[in-house]
């Protein structure tokens, strides 16, 4: 089965999102136009937040697999191997998604290649990990100025080791606020659904002519300054079928997306406390933006929203 790269993704998505756009504005509806957009930016976005996520979680078991690969390579240089054979016979070890990278090393040595010229390629192709490149590139300068290269392999194991086990207990140690993001997110959606409950029916009253009640402000507003309006109305009447010109399908969309970004950035810290990463995050992002949309949906179907 043929595997694309990240681009050929990113092109197809790209084609997918424009022909939507393009049927969005042959119809000339707004409303299609928003959602079409709406729509292409998850298309785009989302086989490349996955891929992204999956590139930095096969960097990660690598990190975790490189300290046993050094210590095969140490026990092959002790019973008299040279450095490249002890490369090779590591080659027939499993050792998870880093035995492809290995593989490729013992073939370019079973070629006659150069294995400063091996290990440096080796480095690059792990640019992304600056723990494994750090790591081989300390190996690389010992080998090449003569030193102890098991000793220097034995410490670089002992500090990989270290790192993994100190990363796990940060980890451990800061799950418990992983949770507590989840719950602001559902607490501010229970805010939002508690304000537009009790709230918006005072600011309609503003519709009656109440000199305490507030107009929609999108009312009678032109003009590209108002172009979020006609995304609000597009979310509030085509997204959750609501009149878009009443004050309630107004604060409804504007809570809305008010939750949505919470939940986005939400999921972003949640994946940097986590695990040190924002691409990580993107997980935690999706998972409470979907959450967001559906409970969203629900409570509006419910009579809880949009009155």
């Amino acid at each position: 089965m043929k595997k694309f790269t990240t681009k050929q993704i990113l092109l197809i998505t790209i084609g997918v999102s424009l022909i939507l756009i393009t049927i969005g504005i042959i119809t000339s509806d707004a409303g299609i136009i928003g959602n079409a957009v709406i729509l292409s930016t998850f298309i785009i976005a989302t086989p490349i937040l996955y891929l992204r996520y999956k590139r930095f979680r096969e960097f990660k078991e690598m990190e975790e697999k490189f300290p046993n690969f050094l210590r095969d390579l140490i026990e092959s240089l002790r019973a008299g191997l040279p450095l490249h054979k002890a490369i090779i016979s590591a080659s027939k070890i499993n050792y998870g998604t880093l035995s492809k990278e290995v593989n490729k090393m013992a073939n370019q040595l079973s070629w006659d290649m150069p294995i400063d010229k091996v290990l440096n390629q080796f480095s690059q192709r792990m640019k992304d990990s600056k723990r494994m490149t750090s790591g081989i590139q300390i190996i690389l300068q010992s080998y090449l100025s003569g030193g102890d290269v098991v000793s220097t392999m034995d410490s670089v194991a002992d500090s990989q080791l270290t790192l993994i086990e100190t990363e796990k207990e940060k980890s451990s140690s800061l799950s418990q606020y992983v949770i507590v993001m989840y719950a602001i997110s559902f607490i501010f959606i229970g805010i939002v659904i508690a304000v537009n409950k009790l709230m918006v029916p005072i600011f309609g009253l503003s519709q009656e002519g109440s000199e305490f009640g507030l107009l929609n402000p999108c009312d009678g507003c032109a003009g590209l300054e108002c172009s979020v309006c006609s995304l609000f109305k597009t979310t509030s009447g085509n997204v959750f079928g609501l009149d878009p010109t009443s004050i309630g399908a107004y604060y409804t969309a504007l809570f809305f997306f008010m939750s949505i970004m919470q939940s986005i950035f939400s999921g972003l810290v949640a994946g940097q406390i986590s695990e040190g990463s924002l691409v990580a995050g993107a997980r935690h992002s999706m998972i409470l933006a979907s959450i967001t949309f559906g409970v969203f949906s629900i409570f509006v179907r419910l009579g809880l929203l949009g009155v």
